[in-house]
C-alpha cells in the first residue's frame, strides 16, 4: 500500500512539474537538425549531487530558467547542472531522434527519459565512463531518443565536470540529418588534421636535415594543437585513451600547455627576441617558467585541476600578446620579419576572437562561427608552414653564398679536370689507333714468327696503355656519375677469348700459369654492355697477375639459368699471390688504396682498378665477394645477370657471309679524318674489304664539296677536326646543304672522345652509329654493315 501511494504522489508530482515545461512537437513536418534550446530550462545545484528523485522533489525551489542561445556557454566550471525539457510525438508512429548535448569533453553527461511518471529510458556518457559503455558510440555525446506514438515524454540531463567549460548545444538529429552532419564534420576535421599532421612530419624531417632549433620548437607546436584539437573534438578518447584515467584526466590540460609553451618556443627563436629587447626578453622568459611550473602542477597536483583549465587559457591568451607586441616591435625596428608569420598570427588571433563572441551569442551562431579556433588554427598552420619554407629557403640562400666561391672554384677545377682527360685521352687515342691498326695489318700480312711475336708484345703493351686511359676517364666519370651501361648485342665468347690471350701473355712473362675452365658453354649472344663486362674481368685479372710473383692464376666462368630470357654470368678469379689482410679487405674497393703505400712502387699501376670494377659491378646490380689470406692468394666471385638475345643467335650473324659480301658490293665510302697516320690506319682497314672503294676529306668543308660532286653510300666521319668538325658537317649533311639525295646517308662517328656527352650529342644530330678509336675492325666492319642493311630496308619501304 505504502508503495502505491509513493508511486502516485510521484505522478501526480511529475503532472505537476510537466505542466510548467514547454515542449516541442515531433511531426512529418519537422525539418532535422532543430535546436531546442528555447524549449529547455537549466538550474545550478552547485556542487550538490542530488539525485533524479530528489530534483524532482525540490524542482519548484530550484532556480531553472531558459536557455537563450543556440550554444550556452557556462564558462569554467567543476559545478553540477540539471537541464529539462519536453519532447511530443504527434505521429501514428513511434520516432527515434538523437540528441546531440555538451561538449565531447564533459565528463557526466546523465539522460533521464520519463514518461506518464515513470523511467523509460536512463542514459549515462562522458568521459568519466570507457567509451564503449556509452549509449552511441560517437565521439560526441549524443542520445539516442524513442517516443511512442502519439505521447510525449519529460528529459533530465546532469552535467558535470572538473573545471572544463561546459557548453550546451541541443540539437536534434534524425538518422539522415545526423549522417550528413558525421559525413561533412569528417571532411573539414580530416582536412584540419591532415595538414596539421602533415607540416608537422615534414618540419621534424627538415629539423634532422638542418638541425635549426626553430623547426623542431615548429614541430612541437604543431604536433600538441593537433592533439589538443583531438582532445576538445572527442577523437582522443574515442581512438586513443577509451577510457578514463591518470593520463586520460589530464591530457587535455597537459596539450594545451604543450601547444601553448611551444608556440612562445617558436616565436622566441624565430623572431630572435633575444636581440630585440631586453624587455621582451624577460617576459618570454617568465612565462616560459609560469608554463613549467603549471605543467609540474598539473602532472603532480590533482586537486587544483578546477583552476589549471582557467590558467592554461589565461597564459595561452598572454603568450598570444606577447607575441603580437614582439611583431609590432619587429616592425618598428625595421627587422626583417616574414609576412607569412605575421599574417599566420592574425588569423590566429581573429579565429580565437570570433570564437569567444560566438560563446558569448553576440554573433551569430554557425559552423563557422563555432569551430572559429580551429578554422584559425588551421589558417595559421598555413601560412606558418609558408613562412618556414621562407626561413628554408633564407638558410639555403645563405648557405649557398658561402659555398658559392668554393663550388665555383670547385666546377672550374673539374672542368679543367675533364677538358685535360678529355685531350689527353684524344691525343692518346689518335697514336694508339695507328699503332694498333697498323701492327695488327702487318700480323696479318706477315709469316715470320719473331716479327709476329714482337708485334704481338706492342699489342698487348698497346692494349695495356689503352685500358690505363679508359681506367682514368672512367673513374672521372664516376666520380660525377656519369658513368652509364650500353645495352647492345654481343659475343661473350668474343671477349673471353680475348682476355685469355692477353692473360696468357702476361702470365708467361711473369713464369706464372694461367688457367681457363668453362663449365657451361654459352650458345646464345647476350644483351649488355661488352666494354663494360671486359673491363670488369680484365681489371680483375690484371689485379691477380700484377700481386702474384709465383703459381698461377685461374678464371673459372659458369651460367646459371633465370627466370624469362635471362642468365647469371658467374666469374671466379683465383691466384696465389700476396693476398690482402683481413683488416684491410673492407677498404680494397677505396680508389687509390693498395695494401701498402710501397706497394705502389712495387707492383705499379693508379691503385683505382678495384675502385671501378665495383662500380661497374653495382651498375649491373651484380655482386662482387672477395676473400683473401694474407701471402697465401685471393679470390673474387662475381656474379651479375645478362639477358639472351632472341633475334641473333651466337651462330648466326646479322648476314651471312655471301650475303654481307654482296651487301659490300660496289659501296663508295667517304672517310672524314684530319690526321694522316689515322687515315693510313683505315685505309689498311677498308682495303681488306672486297668490292668497297672509298675517298677522303681532311675536314667538314672538304666533306660537303665532296659530296656535292660525288655519289656515296656511307660517311665514316670523325669529330675533332680544323676548318668544320664532325658535328657541324653532319649537321649540314642532314639539313640538305650537301645535296636533297644525300640528306640521309648513313653517317657513323669515328671518334677518340669517349666521354658520354660527345656519344649523346653524336646520336642527337642524326648519325647512326658511334665508335672510339683506336679502331677494332670486326666491331667497325658490323656498324658499317648493319647501316648498309638498315638503309637498304629503308629504301626498299620508300619504293
Amino acid at each position: 500500500m505504502k508503495h502505491f501511494y509513493f508511486c502516485f504522489a510521484f505522478g501526480f508530482l511529475f503532472l505537476l512539474t510537466k505542466s510548467g515545461q514547454a515542449q516541442i512537437s515531433i511531426s512529418k513536418e519537422l525539418t532535422f537538425p532543430v535546436s531546442i534550446h528555447a524549449q529547455a530550462e537549466i538550474a545550478r545545484v552547485d556542487s550538490a549531487d542530488y539525485t533524479l528523485n530528489e530534483i524532482l522533489e525540490l524542482e519548484n525551489s530550484l532556480d531553472f530558467h531558459y536557455l537563450l542561445n543556440p550554444i550556452t556557454d557556462l564558462g569554467f566550471t567543476d559545478q553540477t547542472f540539471w537541464l529539462r525539457f519536453s519532447l511530443e510525438n504527434d505521429t501514428d508512429q513511434p520516432q527515434t531522434v538523437y540528441l546531440e548535448t555538451a561538449r565531447p569533453i564533459t565528463d557526466v553527461v546523465h539522460l533521464y527519459q520519463l514518461s506518464q511518471g515513470k523511467i523509460i529510458s536512463d542514459q549515462l556518457s562522458g568521459d568519466m565512463i570507457k567509451f564503449e559503455d556509452r549509449p552511441f558510440k560517437h565521439r560526441k555525446m549524443i542520445f539516442p531518443i524513442t517516443i511512442s506514438a502519439n505521447s510525449n515524454s519529460n528529459f533530465y540531463i546532469k552535467y558535470q565536470s572538473d573545471g572544463e567549460v561546459i557548453n550546451l548545444p541541443l540539437l536534434l538529429n534524425d538518422t539522415s540529418s545526423l549522417v550528413t552532419s558525421s559525413y561533412f564534420t569528417q571532411l573539414i576535421f580530416g582536412f584540419f588534421y591532415g595538414i596539421l599532421f602533415l607540416a608537422g612530419v615534414t618540419y621534424l624531417f627538415f629539423y634532422f636535415a638542418m638541425k635549426e632549433s626553430s623547426f623542431i620548437f615548429y614541430v612541437a607546436y604543431v604536433l600538441s594543437v593537433a592533439l589538443l584539437h583531438l582532445n576538445l573534438d572527442g577523437y582522443f578518447f574515442q581512438y586513443i585513451t577509451l577510457e578514463p584515467g591518470w593520463f586520460a584526466n589530464r591530457s587535455l590540460l597537459i596539450f594545451a600547455a604543450l601547444s601553448s609553451l611551444a608556440l612562445g618556443a617558436y616565436s622566441y627563436v624565430y623572431l630572435k627576441a633575444v636581440e630585440l629587447s631586453k624587455f621582451i626578453k624577460k617576459f618570454f622568459q617568465l612565462l616560459f617558467l609560469a608554463h613549467a611550473i603549471l605543467f609540474v602542477l598539473i602532472i603532480a597536483y590533482t586537486p587544483g585541476q578546477a583552476l589549471y583549465y582557467p590558467a592554461v587559457n589565461i597564459l595561452g591568451f598572454l603568450m598570444l600578446i606577447l607575441i603580437i607586441i614582439t611583431i609590432f616591435k619587429s616592425y618598428l625596428s625595421k627587422a626583417h620579419i616574414d609576412l607569412f608569420f605575421t599574417v599566420g598570427i592574425a588569423f590566429l588571433t581573429l579565429g580565437f576572437v570570433i570564437f569567444i563572441l560566438n560563446n558569448f551569442s553576440l554573433i551569430p551562431n554557425s559552423f563557422l562561427t563555432a569551430n572559429a579556433s580551429k578554422i584559425g588554427t588551421g589558417v595559421e598552420i598555413i601560412f606558418l608552414s609558408l613562412s618556414m619554407a621562407n626561413r628554408i629557403r633564407q638558410l639555403k640562400t645563405e648557405k649557398e653564398e658561402i659555398q658559392e666561391l668554393a663550388l665555383m672554384r670547385a666546377e672550374e677545377s673539374n672542368d679543367m679536370k675533364t677538358y685535360f682527360l678529355s685531350n689527353m685521352s684524344h691525343e692518346l687515342r689518335t697514336p694508339l689507333n695507328a699503332i694498333l691498326g697498323l701492327s695488327k695489318s702487318i700480323i696479318s700480312r706477315t709469316d715470320d714468327p719473331t716479327i709476329k711475336k714482337n708485334l704481338e708484345v706492342i699489342q698487348y703493351s698497346s692494349m695495356s696503355l689503352l685500358g690505363s686511359i679508359n681506367d682514368i676517364l672512367d673513374y672521372s666519370k664516376i666520380e660525377k656519375g656519369e658513368l652509364k651501361l650500353a645495352h647492345v648485342e654481343f659475343d661473350l665468347q668474343k671477349i673471353l677469348h680475348e682476355l685469355k690471350l692477353v692473360t696468357n701473355q702476361k702470365s708467361r712473362e711473369k713464369g706464372l700459369e694461367f688457367i681457363y675452365q668453362e663449365h657451361n658453354e654459352i650458345n646464345t649472344k647476350l644483351i649488355g654492355d661488352p666494354v663494360r663486362l671486359k673491363q670488369i674481368i680484365s681489371n680483375v685479372l690484371e689485379n691477380a697477375t700484377k700481386f702474384t710473383q709465383k703459381g698461377q692464376i685461374k678464371l673459372t666462368v659458369n651460367t646459371e639459368e633465370k627466370q624469362g630470357n635471362r642468365l647469371a654470368l658467374i666469374l671466379q678469379i683465383e691466384d696465389t699471390g700476396v693476398g690482402i689482410a683481413k683488416e684491410k679487405l673492407n677498404r680494397i674497393f677505396d680508389s687509390f688504396s693498395q695494401e701498402q703505400i710501397n706497394d705502389k712502387r712495387k707492383y705499379g699501376g693508379f691503385g683505382i682498378g678495384l675502385c671501378i670494377v665495383k662500380a661497374l659491378v653495382d651498375l649491373h646490380e651484380g655482386t662482387i665477394e672477395v676473400s683473401s689470406v694474407k701471402y697465401e692468394g685471393t679470390q673474387v666471385k662475381i656474379k651479375i645477370e645478362l639477358e639472351r638475345s632472341i633475334s641473333t643467335p651466337k651462330n648466326q650473324e646479322l648476314l651471312t657471309s655471301a650475303q654481307s659480301e654482296k651487301l659490300m658490293q660496289g659501296k663508295h665510302f667517304l672517310v672524314v679524318e684530319d690526321n694522316m697516320v689515322n687515315q693510313l690506319v683505315i685505309k689498311s682497314i677498308l682495303r681488306k674489304w672486297k668490292g668497297v672503294s672509298f675517298d677522303f676529306a681532311n675536314h667538314g668543308l672538304e666533306a660537303l664539296e665532296a659530296i656535292k660532286t660525288k655519289a656515296y653510300n656511307l660517311v665514316l666521319m670523325d669529330l675533332q677536326m680544323p676548318e668544320m668538325d664532325g658535328y657541324e658537317a653532319t649537321e649540314q649533311i642532314r639539313s640538305g646543304n650537301s645535296g636533297m639525295n644525300s640528306k640521309d646517308i648513313p653517317i657513323i662517328a669515328v671518334t677518340a672522345d669517349t666521354t658520354e656527352n660527345t656519344k649523346a650529342r653524336v646520336f642527337a644530330i642524326g648519325m647512326d652509329d658511334y665508335i672510339t678509336k683506336p679502331i677494332d675492325q670486326e666491331l667497325l666492319y658490323a656498324s658499317v654493315e648493319k647501316a648498309l642493311y638498315l638503309e637498304n630496308i629503308k629504301l626498299d619501304i620508300d619504293m
